[in-house]
C-alpha cells in the first residue's frame, strides 16, 4: 500500500510536468549570503568571564518558474555557526540544511493544488558534552547527529488556500514522512524512531501546513510556518509538530538582525532521563544573529 501511494504521487508529478501549456515562461531568481561575528577578549578583568569567539553564516537562494497557471518553486537554505568559549574546543551552535521543491497549479482564485517535497538535515556531526565523574576536568562526548542522521523527507500532495495577503493553509491528505539515519553508530541503537540497525523509517498520513508572512513595520518582517503530521496507522491522531518563526529587522542595505525560533514535537523521538524510562519531550531552539547580508543576485 505504501509503495502504491508513493508511485501515485510520482506519477502525478510526471503528468503535471508534461501537461504544462505553451504560455510564456517567467523565471525569478534570488540569492543572498550573510555572515555574523562576535568576539569577547578579557585581560585581568575583575568582573570575571571568559574569552569567546562566535561566527556564523547563512545562505538562501530560490528559483521560481511560472508558466500559465502553474508555478514551480525551488529553494535552498543553509545555516552554519559555531563558538569557542574559554579553553573549550570550537563547537557548532547552528547547523541547518533545507531543500524545497514545489509545483502548484491554480484551480481558481486563491485555491490551487500542489505537490511539495522538503528535505531537512544538517552538515556536521553533533555532540553532547557532560562532565566525566571519573575524571574531574574532563568531558564525556556523545555523538547524537550527523549528515542525514537524522534526515527528514516529506512529500505532500494536496490543496493550498490563500487567505488574504499574508496567510496560506495547505492540506495534504496524501503525505509521506521519511526519516533517515545514515550514520551506522546511530542506526545501531535505533535513533530518531528508526528501528535498530535500519536506516529508513517510512510513514504515510495527512499533513497540514499554515504559513504566515507579515510586515510589522518598515524594515521589520515576521514569518511563521507551522507543520502538523499524523500517520495513517495505529497511532493516527498522534501529531508531530514543527513550528518555526523568523523576525527580520533590516538596519540598512548591508546589515540586519534576525531572531528565529523552532519548536519540535516528534512522537518517535525519546530523550534519556537521569532516572526512569526515556520520555518524549518538546524540543526548542532560538537563534539571534546580527551581521552583514549581501544580495548575491536578483532577477525577474
Amino acid at each position: 500500500m505504501k509503495r502504491h501511494i508513493l508511485i501515485a504521487v510520482l506519477l502525478v508529478a510526471a503528468v503535471t510536468v508534461q501537461a504544462q501549456d505553451a504560455d510564456s515562461v517567467t523565471i525569478e531568481k534570488k540569492g543572498s549570503w550573510g555572515v555574523n561575528f562576535a568576539n569577547v577578549g578579557l585581560s585581568n578583568w575583575a568582573g570575571g568571564g571568559e574569552n569567546s569567539l562566535a561566527i556564523g553564516t547563512v545562505f538562501n537562494t530560490s528559483i521560481v518558474r511560472k508558466q500559465g497557471n502553474g508555478t514551480w518553486k525551488n529553494q535552498f537554505d543553509f545555516a552554519l555557526g559555531g563558538a569557542k568559549v574559554g579553553e573549550q574546543d570550537f563547537r557548532k551552535t547552528d547547523d541547518n540544511i533545507i531543500l524545497l521543491s514545489q509545483y502548484s497549479k491554480s484551480i481558481r482564485e486563491n485555491l490551487s493544488w500542489s505537490l511539495t517535497g522538503i528535505l531537512r538535515t544538517q552538515l556536521l556531526v553533533g555532540n553532547t558534552f557532560e562532565d566525566d565523574p571519573d575524571n574531574p576536568g574532563e568531558e564525556l562526548v556523545t555523538k547524537i547527529s550527523n549528515f542525514m542522521a537524522p534526515g527528514y523527507l516529506s512529500i505532500n500532495l494536496g490543496i493550498d488556500h490563500q487567505i488574504g495577503k499574508h496567510l496560506s493553509i495547505s492540506f495534504a491528505p496524501a503525505a509521506g514522512k521519511f526519516t533517515f539515519v545514515s550514520d551506522d553508530d546511530l542506526a545501531r541503537v535505533g535513533a530518531y524512531g528508526v528501528d535498530p540497525n535500519e536506516n529508513v523509517r517510512a510513514e504515510f498520513g495527512t499533513n497540514l501546513l499554515a504559513s504566515l508572512s507579515l510586515p510589522l513595520m518598515e524594515n521589520i518582517t515576521f514569518t511563521s510556518t507551522a507543520n502538523f503530521f499524523t500517520p495513517y496507522s495505529d497511532t493516527f491522531g498522534t501529531i508531530d509538530v514543527n513550528w518555526e518563526t523568523l523576525l527580520v529587522m533590516k538596519v540598512n542595505k548591508w546589515f540586519n538582525a534576525t531572531f528565529g525560533t523552532q519548536m519540535i514535537y516528534d512522537a518517535d523521538i525519546f530523550f534519556t532521563q537521569e532516572s526512569g524510562p526515556p520520555t518524549r519531550e518538546l524540543q526548542f531552539k532560538h537563534v539571534l544573529n546580527f551581521g552583514a547580508n549581501f544580495a548575491l543576485f536578483t532577477s525577474n
